[in-house]
């Protein structure tokens, strides 16, 4: 408890209240919508923001708010220099301050946070905040504002205190509550889209997951030398390592990985699982593709030289993205190569074309 302060009946009464609401929250919406709506006025505060990062993600900060607008933390990342707050709490975790212990009042109306809220409409004249103590993979804080320059008092700040360890236990469970429920929908998203073959891993490659399919094709493709007790096989963890660097420059996906042996390859493509306020996990879809065969003749001779290309590619399985990868062509252009193949060819979309191709090779 702060050095001075005393906390009264009804103050220990209104913490219970919030010590309740936090044990109930399973999301972040219970926190702020629940006992963030009972703290805010046991503090005298106006509008609150929590701060959450995984390790994987290092410094870069996921927000949530209660009463600041959106704008504010639009443009947090041009502003992060500025940020007397964070600087001080990382520096005492687990510890409130007030902002006369980070910073004094004549640099705080100089700083560019607190000059950019004034522009806004949303001052922030005083901060309490506290760097909360978790351990399961990522780190968070908290901060409370008042719009009126009225200082946080040493009440306050033990009000805070004593909710502290509460707090930090609360988002932990939100965050391992929306991790835990995330791999059921993946698994059904993609199962019904035909593919079976999914293996779930965190970010350090670590299996969480896997199906039957998946399960089967890494017996096959990789030697025992290659394998790793309960994560991936280590040339795949050197595709995810590519895939999260690619993911972290903000690309859209990387390239699949690639394995070719007697005429077959398997493909393997990585899906980032990213949350906002969670660390990043992955799901690797796998799957056995055989070398690219020719257009059968008879079909050949109505399709232009890049069409045949783009046909027996489209006949295997390929989507869109990779056939465009392999002939060096734009997803646009393959998507309209399809649509004069699919006329040349008197097929109605790329289902019938497999099966046309298909048999036109079982045929041949």
């Amino acid at each position: 408890m702060a050095k001075g302060s005393s906390l009264g009946k009804r103050d220990l009464q209104k913490m219970l209240e919030i010590s309740t609401a936090l044990v109930a929250a399973r999301d972040v919406n219970d926190l702020l919508g629940d006992a963030f709506s009972l703290l805010l006025p046991l503090v005298g505060a106006d509008c609150a923001a929590l701060a959450t990062t995984s390790l994987e993600r290092g410094t870069k900060l996921d927000w949530v708010e209660k009463g600041l607008p959106e704008a504010f933390f639009g443009a947090y990342e041009r502003m992060e220099s500025s940020d007397f707050v964070l600087t001080a709490v990382q520096s005492s975790p687990g510890v409130v301050l007030r902002d006369d212990q980070m910073i004094d009042r004549k640099a705080l109306q100089r700083n560019e946070l607190y000059q950019w809220s004034r522009e806004l409409g949303a001052p922030i004249e005083q901060v309490m905040a506290v760097m909360l103590p978790v351990d399961t993979g990522f780190r968070s804080g908290l901060s409370l504002y008042r719009a009126r320059p009225r200082p946080f008092s040493l009440r306050d700040q033990a009000v805070l205190q004593e909710l502290t360890q509460s707090i930090s236990h609360a988002v932990s469970n939100c965050w391992l509550s929306a991790k835990a429920a995330r791999w059921p929908q993946v698994l059904d998203a993609l199962l019904e889209g035909g593919t079976h073959a999914i293996v779930l891993v965190r970010s350090s490659g670590w299996e969480l997951d896997r199906t039957a399919g998946a399960a089967g094709l890494l017996d096959r493709w990789f030697e025992p030398a290659e394998r790793v007790a309960g994560s991936l096989p280590r040339p795949l963890l050197a595709g995810l390592a590519k895939a999260q660097a690619a993911w972290r420059m903000g690309a859209e996906g990387a390239r699949p990985w690639k394995r070719a042996r007697n005429g077959v390859s398997l493909r393997v493509k990585f899906l980032a699982l990213s949350e906002p306020r969670g660390e990043p996990s992955w799901a690797l879809v796998l799957r056995e593709v055989p070398d690219v065969p020719p257009v059968p003749k008879a079909l050949a001779e109505k399709l232009t030289e890049c069409e045949r290309a783009v046909a027996s590619r489209a006949g295997c399985g390929w989507d869109d993205k990779t056939i465009a990868q392999a002939v060096k062509n734009a997803p646009g252009t393959v998507k309209k190569q399809l649509r004069s193949i699919y006329d040349k060819l008197g097929v109605r979309d790329r289902r019938k074309l497999m099966l046309l191709l298909r048999e036109a090779w079982l045929d041949a």
